[in-house]
């Protein structure tokens, strides 16, 4: 029994200075807290940032400009230039990706190169081994070669687009409707690329204040100059308050104008293309029927 007593007062003058120290509940409940947060940062960042790729090194280099910029030197990648075809073509892909395929490629080539050289100087025969060299250039300049591709192909789209649809804003606006109305029905209507990203302007509208500057950021980010002087031109006829049905139409039949002469130009050289084909496979037959009688009428006669 005293055994028992004088245990559960060790143990009680064990605990007691704990109960009382300073602070000690507080941390206790910061510390509880402070994991709370980091849990809750940790979820919410797997909730909305799950897309994001974790490629080795990628982190590194989206926190780094310098070291990107330093490293696209390297690898001869134009990091604004980059960075505006992929805005313009709304891929879920970042420079930072591209660099880094480009830099993964650029090791490959290196080595591929090295052991085409090692193994040419030790077997003598440096032709069987270009196959490794050129897949791995190939995989080095795929990228921005698809990427250029793309984006010439979608700013020739955006071109044609331009006339066809500000045709369809001047007969709406000429109907009495205003010219941000009439330009967004024109948007939900036109199924082509230029239709979906003038919807997206609702979108873009909150990032730059109104409409009309998210109209010039737009065509300043296609690089047509079709459609940056027509928002020029819709810009600086509400700022004066005047009717805009009437430039805009002379815009949109220049432009087409512009289009005609494109085509023609097209077709022009393309018949020169083809004139060597021309009289490769029309000119030999018709030498042949030309001079065919004479040369037969002349070995007869010998």
């Amino acid at each position: 029994m005293l055994m028992s007593i004088a245990l559960g007062v060790a143990v009680f003058l064990l605990v007691l200075p704990a109960c009382f120290a300073p602070g000690s509940g507080g941390t206790d409940r910061a510390a509880l807290f402070e994991r709370i947060d980091v849990e809750q940062h940790d979820r919410f960042e797997a909730s909305f940032l799950q897309k994001k790729r974790h490629w080795p090194g990628l982190a590194r280099l989206r926190n780094d400009q310098d070291l990107v910029q330093k490293l696209a030197g390297y690898v001869g990648l134009d990091v604004p230039r980059t960075a505006a075809m992929l805005a313009r073509l709304r891929l879920d892909i970042s420079v930072e990706e591209i660099l880094l395929a480009r830099i993964a490629a650029g090791c490959l080539l290196g080595m591929a190169v090295l052991c085409t050289l090692l193994f040419g100087r030790m077997s003598g025969g440096i032709t069987i081994q270009l196959a490794p060299v050129l897949i791995a250039l190939a995989l080095f300049l795929l990228p921005t070669v698809l990427l250029e591709k793309a984006d010439k192909r979608a700013v020739d789209e955006i071109r044609r687009q331009v006339p066809v649809f500000f045709g369809i804003v001047v007969a709406l606006v000429e109907a009495g409707l205003p010219i941000h109305t009439a330009i967004r029905s024109a948007a939900r209507r036109y199924e082509g690329r230029l239709g979906r990203e003038i919807a997206l302007l609702e979108v873009e509208e909150r990032k730059y204040g109104n409409w009309r500057k998210a109209l010039e950021e737009l065509a300043y980010r296609w690089e047509v100059d079709g459609l940056v002087s027509i928002a020029l031109e819709i810009n600086g006829a509400l700022t004066k308050g005047v009717s805009i049905a009437g430039p805009l139409a002379a815009q949109v039949e220049e432009l087409l104008k512009q289009l005609e002469d494109e085509a023609a130009d097209r077709m022009n050289r393309l018949s020169v293309r083809l004139l060597p084909l021309l009289i490769v496979f029309m000119g030999v037959p018709l030498l042949f029927l030309v001079i065919g009688p004479a040369f037969i009428g002349i070995g007869k006669a010998l």
